[in-house]
């Protein structure tokens, strides 16, 4: 006897029937939506697209960043803070000040404490404020990668703000051998993810 299926929304229709690739279920081409030539229904298609913003595949599993994405977040985010280094930089330069003999003046001196203030209290300011409000600095939005939980949840408040600190105190004392791990772990972990308890995440919308 040949099987006759119907679509769960409409089961007076038999033809053109296929089924979701999420739930498994059939739907008739009216209640379909093809998402990466696959076959969805209306509330999958909701999932589906919910769990690629947070940066879930397909199968399930979060959709890591890579460590070069990681990498060039890091790079646009470090402009935004050697900026005023380099605009005191020129100053000293320009003014002479830069020699063996030279001594700073006020402006030289109220430079120098601003820029070490920025680039100390400043980053670890900037990066929990930004992690706590999307999981995103300007950088990693720009690069599209995002922090998130283990689970791919947003982080908490608390969460982000620690993992700023973190960051900023393992990365001073131990530079680029934070990043070593991700080199290594199938979830691309650095020593701050690890001791933060967070992932990074490609957050490019579409299949990845």
């Amino acid at each position: 006897m040949e099987l006759v299926v119907r679509c769960k929304n409409h089961p007076e229709v038999t033809e053109g029937c296929v089924r979701c690739a999420r739930c498994g279920d059939w739907v008739c081409p009216d209640c379909r939506v093809e998402l990466d030539g696959r076959p969805y229904c209306a509330q999958c298609k909701t999932e589906y697209v919910r769990d690629l913003q947070a940066g879930v595949t397909p199968s399930g599993k979060l959709a890591y960043a890579s460590v070069g994405r990681r990498l060039g977040a890091l790079f646009l985010d470090g402009l935004l803070f050697g900026i005023p280094y380099g605009l005191w930089m020129v100053y000293m330069i320009a003014s002479g000040q830069m020699e063996d003999s030279a001594k700073p003046d006020v402006v030289g001196i109220v430079g120098l404490i601003v820029v070490i203030l920025w680039v100390t209290v400043g980053q670890v300011v900037y990066e929990g404020m930004m992690l706590s409000r999307g999981g995103q600095t300007l950088g990693k939005r720009a690069m599209s990668v995002k922090v998130v939980t283990p689970e791919g949840h947003d982080l908490r408040p608390g969460q982000a703000w620690g993992r700023a600190a973190l960051r900023f105190l393992i990365a001073g004392c131990l530079s680029i051998i934070d990043y070593v791990p991700a080199l290594f772990t199938e979830e691309k972990t650095t020593l701050h993810d690890l001791a933060a308890r967070t992932r990074v995440i490609d957050a490019r919308p579409g299949p990845r």
